[in-house]
């Protein structure tokens, strides 16, 4: 099986090996979050060349249970470090030219207090069924075992009778209160992107994650993977429609190779959950573009690597989209 790297020990000794071999062209920022974890930003770009002549990418991921987001990225910048994949296959990745024209930065782990605090390295469908796996994320409720808890985007110990264990979806930002990272802006992860968009002023945000891939009857959608575009509304025009066809050149690569890649698909949240969205991306997305990866987990009909190699493909397709070499490139 390709090396799954999700722990934040597993990321540590790669990021020494990385910055032995990558030298000047490997950069790595850091804050320290509320519990004491480092929230790693790795950027990989040619320094001699000027940050004018570029387009920059941020490539993040925010929850502690979407692991396949983590080693999907580990293996890109092997790829672009060391000119092979994890499991040793050589790059088809123009490495020079991309580090050339390109300032990427990777946040690998956006939520290290949720994801050490996870019981497995991945998710496969073997341990966990679907009802199990979403009180794993959000905790099971109180009163009523066996379902999830709540998902909201800042809560108080207080004030709430919270699971216990508390949801490794959340990390804690300060005594009493906890966050999904991508709800609040009071989160490690968005607080980090604060500092590393101030250094780099990003064009381009993939955002990582994962999902199941079953309906609410838990059944089988027959997909793996997945681009969603924003909520509606959200973007300038010319942002909506670069979005549109960056997305398009994602799922025609995931098909290419072999996965089973649904169209794109516009995000359908409503109520609070859209109004999260809307307080923490809205003005990044008349700026930036940004579109969200859906890549399968927790489901025994695919195998891991599907988790990792989806990742991967969406983001060597991303690099290549920049390098003008995209599938829909005029």
């Amino acid at each position: 099986m390709i090396p799954f790297i999700a722990k934040q020990d597993q990321l540590e000794r790669k990021m020494a090996e990385w910055q032995r071999l990558a030298g000047p062209l490997l950069t790595t920022d850091a804050i320290r979050s509320y519990s004491g974890h480092p929230v790693y930003a790795l950027t990989l770009t040619d320094p001699s060349v000027p940050r004018s002549d570029k387009k920059a990418v941020y490539v993040a991921q925010p929850h502690a249970h979407e692991p396949g987001t983590t080693a999907g990225m580990a293996d890109v910048i092997e790829q672009l470090i060391a000119g092979k994949d994890l499991a040793g296959k050589p790059t088809a990745l123009d490495r020079e030219r991309i580090l050339a024209n390109t300032v990427i930065t990777f946040n690998p782990i956006g939520n290290p207090f949720g994801r050490e605090n996870a019981p497995e390295l991945y998710y496969d469908g073997t341990k966990y069924d679907p009802a199990a796996f979403r009180c794993l994320i959000f905790g099971e409720d109180p009163e009523q075992p066996g379902c999830q808890w709540k998902r909201v985007d800042v809560w108080d110990l207080r004030q709430e009778q919270a699971p216990d264990p508390v949801g490794i979806v959340y990390e804690p930002i300060d005594e009493f209160h906890y966050a999904e990272p991508n709800r609040t802006r009071l989160s490690s992860y968005f607080q980090l992107f604060a500092k590393m968009d101030a250094m780099h002023r990003y064009e381009y945000w993939l955002d990582l994650h994962q999902m199941m891939f079953i309906d609410g009857n838990f059944e089988d959608t027959g997909y793996s993977c997945q681009i969603f575009l924003p909520i509606a509304g959200l973007e300038a025009e010319a942002i909506a429609a670069e979005n549109e066809v960056w997305a398009s050149d994602i799922t025609e690569a995931w098909l290419a190779r072999g996965f089973a890649a649904a169209a794109p698909h516009r995000s359908g949240y409503t109520g609070a959950q859209a109004e999260y969205f809307r307080n923490t991306f809205g003005d990044l997305h008349r700026r930036m573009h940004r579109i969200t990866t859906e890549v399968v987990t927790n489901r025994q009909k695919y195998p891991v690597e599907v988790q990792v190699k989806a990742q991967s493909a969406a983001i060597e397709a991303t690099l290549m989209r920049l390098q003008g070499k995209g599938i829909h490139s005029a």
